[in-house]
């Protein structure tokens, strides 16, 4: 073979490209390794979102009965002052007047929902995740008829992400609520309908 002659060169190089090409010996050994890692990764991605997404309702419900304890602290002194006579139902039914919220005693209030938060985090039942290291109550605001609270918590991953450096996010939840009386015809503090 005359390797001289740039034309015969170029038949070899020709000839040997076209061997490397149809030679298909190792590729599909390649393309599992990298399908095994891009699978890996998304089920890992995966596990710590449905982690932190599942982490955060357990959070929402733990703020939600901490205001609903709280909300439900009555206010005796103002919910009883200037109680109406027998006829003040049947008025504001004709007049169509609006029940006033029921009071909240504040200070009671904040009480309550600092002990349910501490029942939440030490709680072993299937409503709270385990993955919440401990729930904070981070703003508590009482008007004397209405209650907001804001809560953070810190979930941890069940996965590390490598070069990420994170194995935990911080959660936060606010809830308001307020306490009505339901519409309807009372007797005795029984509802009628």
């Amino acid at each position: 073979m005359d390797v001289e002659n740039p034309k015969n060169v170029k038949n070899v190089c020709k000839r040997n490209m076209r061997e490397i090409l149809i030679n298909e010996r190792g590729s599909l050994s390649v393309v599992i390794i990298g399908l095994f890692f891009i699978s890996t990764a998304c089920l890992v991605v995966m596990s710590n979102v449905a982690t932190v997404l599942v982490a955060k309702r357990s959070l929402a419900q733990a703020t939600e009965a901490a205001a609903q304890r709280g909300v439900h602290s009555l206010d005796k002194s103002a919910y009883y002052a200037g109680k109406g006579t027998m006829f003040t139902v049947p008025l504001a039914m004709i007049t169509g007047r609006e029940h006033s919220p029921i009071p909240i005693d504040c200070n009671r209030a904040f009480l309550d929902v600092i002990l349910e938060l501490r029942n939440w985090s030490n709680d072993d039942s299937s409503m709270k995740r385990h993955e919440l290291q401990g729930i904070v109550l981070t703003n508590m605001e009482c008007d004397g008829s209405s209650l907001e609270i804001s809560t953070s918590s810190e979930v941890k991953f069940p996965f590390n992400i490598p070069f990420l450096n994170m194995d935990s996010a911080v959660l936060t939840s606010t809830v308001g609520t307020t306490n009505q009386v339901q519409e309807g015809f009372y007797l005795f503090g029984v509802r009628l309908y």
